[in-house]
């Protein structure tokens, strides 16, 4: 499997997983218990995705690429400074549906130029979509 592609598309799953828990445990504790119980599901999901491509890069002979320090700083900053001014339930899931969804194009994107002939590495993309819509479709009962 180490064609670009396929390499490409497994380490913009990797990422995309490992921004999702970033954003969830940035906002984790602000979140009330029925809301942190859902955020505590999609994470595990997000930590699943993460796994799942992590151990396909490493069967390739290649190491996943998390996200840099800037971004992850970048997204616990921001992150402080909307909740400094509204940690409501609804303002959380405002900023997950607003984050998911940026993922959620990205994702298509990704998909949609992928050439690669590993349905496995795919699936896995068309898995994280999947789990990134049902998170927006779940964090609106929230807002």
């Amino acid at each position: 499997m180490n064609c670009l592609p396929e390499m490409e598309l497994l380490q913009y799953l990797y990422k995309t997983a490992d921004m999702g828990c970033e954003g969830i445990d940035a906002v984790e504790k602000h979140a009330e218990q029925k809301l942190l119980g859902e955020l505590k599901r999609q994470r595990s999901e997000y930590e699943n995705v993460r796994s799942d491509a992590a151990q396909m890069i490493r069967n390739s002979g290649e190491e996943p690429g998390g996200n840099g320090l800037m971004a992850r700083m970048s997204t616990g900053m921001m992150t402080a400074c909307q909740l400094a001014r509204d940690d409501s339930r609804s303002k959380i899931a405002e900023m997950m549906i607003q984050g998911t969804t940026m993922g959620i194009v990205k994702t298509i994107r990704h998909l949609k130029k992928y050439e690669g002939k590993d349905e496995e590495a795919r699936r896995l993309g068309e898995r994280l979509l999947n789990i990134q819509e049902e998170n927006v479709e779940k964090m609106k009962a929230y807002l």
